[in-house]
């Protein structure tokens, strides 16, 4: 099949146009943020006494990491974690009376473990223990080819004597 000069020409035209538009679609992002966690909170009937807490957390099967918590709080204590620990201990009230300071939980931000055990104990005693498998969902808030990815478990209780 000849085309002819005009038919050739408008091949190349259209080839021309498909080449230079290869690529050209964008997909347009916002810029919301979003952080993966997970968290074990502590369910504590009435005030925390005083005394030194030992919570013990162990992420993936790894070595148990100790964290120590002396209550009532110091708001100028340093992190009650060793450096580097993919978690932390949130404590609430160090301002307040101390009669209102608590022990939180176990906090993750920005790492998403597959298995966690926690123990708390005050004193030497063991004030509970249990260990979760978080179940994550995956949200991209800026949309579905845009960054970040996060993953969120819901937060797991551990019930305390």
């Amino acid at each position: 099949m000849l085309l002819g000069r005009r038919g050739t020409l408008a091949l190349a035209a259209l080839a021309a146009l498909a080449l230079t538009t290869l690529g050209c679609e964008t997909t347009e992002c916002t810029e919301m943020g979003c952080v993966s966690s997970f968290a074990v909170t502590f369910a504590h009937a009435g005030a925390w006494e005083a005394g030194s807490y030992r919570v013990t957390v162990t992420v993936d099967g790894g070595a148990p990491v100790a964290c120590t918590v002396t209550l009532p709080l110091d708001c100028n204590a340093p992190s009650p974690c060793p450096n580097g620990t993919p978690f932390y201990i949130s404590t609430e009230g160090c301002a307040l009376d101390p009669a209102q300071h608590v022990l939180g939980g176990v906090d993750f931000w920005g790492v998403t473990p597959a298995s966690v055990a926690v123990s708390v104990h005050r004193e030497g005693v063991l004030l509970g223990e249990g260990s979760y498998s978080p179940n994550y969902t995956t949200s991209q808030p800026n949309g579905p080819d845009c960054e970040p990815t996060c993953k969120n478990a819901p937060s797991a209780e551990l019930s305390l004597l």
